[in-house]
Parts: structure tokens; C-alpha cells; sequence
């Protein structure tokens, strides 16, 4: 595993950010593995369209990919090493979802066929590198684990294993009852901040308040703070729960799943999106965060 930060690195191009994946866990030719130096890791299982020969089709749970979350990471990457001088980390699993599910656990994500085992196996190994070099280089850092969804409501939602019932809770529940920060995917922050778990799901410094300020729509944030009882919201599921910070470690993380109209459906709606998330992160890193990023000269 230590490759994948080593000489596969030398792979990638300047030029474009990286214009050739890195083969990933146990020389996995299905983990698109892109290095970086920033305290931010960018994961996109659902983004494949691969269905290997002899992977056979997972026969129940959601099989349905998260079309253009791998290219949003790509570009997300490049858009944050144009303003910072440097590189998020970046794991993409290129394979189908009705083959494998890197966002559910082995069980339900391979369904016993053995090469989907592989895939996830080298999926998470290389997450798990990635968390481990975020934390030598930096103490902590953040996931961001990228989805899409096509709710009726065009919400960015963001996802800390806590669910609507959850957010639903007045601010002063939320905070005076430590279980509902030790259960969430950001703990880490939460305590490394100083700053309530209410004000970092949905105050003006929150990653979902810093969107608004940049004019996309984000639930939790301070203009939505919750979801409404029967409306669609997706909590955060095995990836964050695994990586993030609810037992520790540092690395907080928070699954981002993205509408399709308007965020994910054309190229131009991605870039517009992604220089809204990139000055976003600047702000969540420099402040909640107290990792400020480098800025690059003329960005």
C-alpha cells in the first residue's frame, strides 16, 4: 500500500490536476487512487461504470450509480490545487454499483462474489491510507464522501450519521446532551473547535451555512436546518461511519450528496458547484477546521 503515495504518484500530471488513475489497494486495476498533500479526502463510491467480466450482479440493496460524482471529485480536486498549490487526496471505486457497493459493509456490498470482495477490500484500504497520511501530515483533517441523490427538494445534503429526527432537536438538545456529538461522523471537529455540534450542523460557520453564503442550497444549514417529517434526507452510511471521527481519530467526515439539476447534470453546473464548494472548504478549513489552506499566488 505504501505506493500509492510512492512512485505511482509520479503517474499523475500537473497539467490538468491528473489525467491517469493510480491502481489501488493490492494493485486493483477498479480503485482510481489520486494522492495529495491537503488535510481533505475525497472518496466517490458510487461514481463507476465499470462491470467487470466475471463479477457477477449483486442481487438486492440499491444498484443504481451516482452518475458524475467521480468526475465532480476529479474536478473538485483540480479546482482546489488551482487555488491552493496542492492536492486533496482522492479515491474513486471505478466499478459499477450493481456489481459492488463500497458504501455498505462487505455483506451487503459484494453478496458473496468473490472479486467484488476484492474491489471493496482495496476500496477501503486505500481510504484507510489516505486517512492515515492526512493524520501524519496534519493531526486531522476531513473527509467529504460524494454521492448524488434526485430528492424532489435540490438540497445538497449533508450527512453526520445523524438523522432527521436527530436534527429535528432544538439547538439546546442537540448540545447539552454529549451522546448526539459522540455519535456523529464529526466528532473530531467538535471537539478539536470548541464550537457547538448545533453551530457546526447548521450555523453560519457550518460547511451547509458556507455554501448558502456562496448560493447553493444545503440542508442542514442555517436556512434549512432540518429536514421536514416525511421528507428525503440521506444521514451518512457505512464510508463515514468507518472513516469519520465517531470513534475517534481525527479525520471527521461528512457524506455530501449532491441533486442532480443544477449541481451534477451538465459541466458547467459541476464547475460552478465545485468553485462554490472549493471557497466553502477554504472557509470550514481556516475556521472550524483551524487548518487554514495555502492559497496559490494569483488564485
Amino acid at each position: 500500500m505504501r505506493a500509492l503515495f510512492g512512485g505511482l504518484g509520479l503517474l499523475l500530471t500537473a497539467a490538468v490536476g491528473w489525467s491517469q488513475p493510480v491502481p489501488g489497494g493490492d494493485d486493483s486495476p477498479w480503485v482510481e487512487v489520486l494522492p495529495g498533500t491537503l488535510p481533505l479526502i475525497l472518496t466517490a463510491p458510487h461514481g463507476g461504470g465499470e462491470r467487470p467480466v466475471g463479477m457477477a450482479a449483486r442481487r438486492w440493496g440499491q444498484r443504481v450509480m451516482d452518475a458524475h460524482t467521480a468526475e465532480l471529485a476529479r474536478e473538485l480536486a483540480v479546482e482546489m490545487e488551482r487555488r491552493t498549490g496542492a492536492r486533496p487526496h482522492v479515491v474513486i471505486c471505478r466499478v459499477h454499483r450493481s456489481r459492488v457497493d463500497c458504501n455498505r459493509d462487505l455483506e451487503e456490498a459484494a453478496q458473496g462474489d468473490a472479486e467484488a470482495a476484492a474491489v471493496w477490500r482495496a476500496y477501503h484500504a486505500a481510504v484507510e491510507v489516505a486517512v492515515a497520511e492526512v493524520r501524519r501530515q496534519h493531526g486531522g483533517g476531513l473527509l467529504l464522501d460524494l454521492h448524488g441523490h434526485r430528492h424532489e427538494e435540490p438540497n445538497v445534503e449533508l450527512g453526520y450519521l445523524l438523522d432527521g429526527a436527530v436534527l429535528r432537536r432544538a439547538d439546546a438538545d442537540l448540545d447539552g446532551d454529549p451522546q448526539w456529538a459522540r455519535a456523529s461522523s464529526i466528532r473530531g471537529v467538535v471537539e478539536s473547535s470548541g464550537r457547538s455540534l448545533s453551530a457546526l450542523l447548521r450555523g453560519p460557520q457550518s460547511l451547509g451555512g458556507l455554501l448558502e453564503a456562496e448560493g447553493q442550497r444545503c440542508l442542514p444549514s442555517p436556512v434549512r436546518s432540518a429536514p421536514v417529517v416525511g421528507q428525503a434526507y440521506f444521514s451518512g452510511a457505512y464510508d463515514i461511519a468507518r472513516h469519520g471521527s465517531r470513534h475517534g481519530g481525527g479525520v471527521s467526515a461528512v457524506q455530501m450528496e449532491c441533486p442532480w439539476a443544477g449541481v451534477r447534470d451538465t459541466e458547467e453546473n459541476r464547475r460552478r458547484f465545485v468553485q462554490r464548494l472549493t471557497r466553502a472548504l477554504e472557509h470550514f478549513f481556516s475556521g472550524p477546521m483551524k487548518q487554514p489552506l495555502p492559497r496559490k499566488e494569483g488564485s
